[in-house]
């Protein structure tokens, strides 16, 4: 599986889009809302068991696409993965651990 849902500073018109700008765009997702959003100085990070949705983009990347957003999210030391479901089957979601986002401001499921 290589879809990957993107929420911040991948997204298309996102300064760090050029990471997928070969990559086949999918579509627009919202996820359910289980999520929470929070501002890391110039990026957002979504932690687990929240209450809001977050807005997206879901992208069909190469395995070599793969391996440089693992690097720029500094996986596995910093951002996890995990499998969400999509309107266009399962994809992968970058996400932080909750002690990462205490005290940090929250957004409300939505970058840019």
């Amino acid at each position: 599986m290589n879809h990957v849902f993107v929420y911040g500073t991948l997204m298309r018109g996102q300064r760090n889009f050029h990471f997928l700008r070969e990559s086949r765009f999918v579509g627009e997702f919202t996820t359910k809302n289980i999520y929470s959003m929070y501002r890391f100085d110039d990026y957002p990070a979504v932690c687990v068991n929240g209450r809001h949705a977050i807005q997206g983009e879901v992208f069909h990347i190469d395995d070599e696409q793969f391996t440089a957003l693992d690097e720029l999210e500094r996986y596995p030391d910093y951002y996890q993965r995990m499998v969400i479901d999509t309107d266009y089957g399962q994809a992968w979601m970058y996400i932080v651990s909750q002690e990462l986002c205490q005290g940090r401001p929250r957004l409300q499921g939505i970058w840019g």
